[in-house]
């Protein structure tokens, strides 16, 4: 596949109204954008799952493709091929103008969207009466060992843009901004995961009376004259 030039002028309002892409094409149009790469539908992937996966979700790599195929129709992308050694070769993407001015556009023109949450760990717990409570506590341990994980790769992150070079700059400010509050949401959920574990072990009275912990020793009660 030939690169072709970018054909709109900077000046031209072209691009594709806002609410005829999904918010996962724009995804991927910021992706191309933040560093002005050319990527394969692939490297997105990877891109997206690293980046957006805390605050928004990191779409199939089929989705992905989808987006393209639709976003190379409206001129918004390009492609072209590059080498990978030998025989092998890999289609890459990179944004048009027409393509940022369309980004920027949609941010600027955002509305109120309602943000949906889908957590499967507390539906379940939601809906665990019946269930044997080690069971539930085993699926908060799970889970806090993901999150604990997550922070841990989230702060390799900063130090590796930090080491190279990435940050500060004045070009990814907002993108850097979003992913420490992402850390910060990360630590909270694990704070919050803890106290709902402590609530759930809670239930087994049994296993408190167990509890040796602390001497249960008479507490003397003195009331003040």
């Amino acid at each position: 596949m030939e690169e072709n030039n970018d054909t709109p002028e900077e000046g031209s309002d072209d691009g594709a109204p806002a609410e005829d892409l999904s918010a996962t094409a724009y995804a991927v149009l910021g992706i191309l954008s933040v560093n002005g790469e050319k990527l394969s539908a692939g490297e997105i992937k990877q891109r997206t799952t690293f980046a957006l996966r805390f605050f928004y979700w990191a779409p199939a790599v089929s989705h992905i493709r989808r987006e393209l195929r639709r976003l190379l129709t409206l001129g918004l992308v390009q492609d072209s091929e590059v080498s990978l050694g030998g025989s092998r070769r890999a289609q890459v993407f990179h944004i048009t103008r027409s393509g940022e001015r369309t980004l920027r556009r949609w941010v600027a023109e955002g509305d109120d969207d309602a943000v949906i949450v889908k957590d499967p760990t507390l539906l379940r717990v939601f809906l665990g009466r019946g269930v044997p409570l080690p069971k539930l506590l085993d699926l908060l341990d799970a889970r806090l060992r993901r999150v604990d994980e997550d922070i841990r790769d989230v702060v390799w992150a900063h130090r590796r843009a930090e080491e190279m070079g990435l940050i500060p700059h004045e070009d990814r400010r907002y993108t850097m901004a979003v992913s420490q509050y992402s850390l910060r949401a990360l630590y909270f959920e694990l704070g919050n995961l803890r106290q709902l574990r402590d609530t759930l072990a809670g239930f087994d009275s049994e296993a408190f009376r167990h509890d040796t912990r602390w001497p249960r020793e008479d507490i003397p009660f003195r009331p003040a004259d």
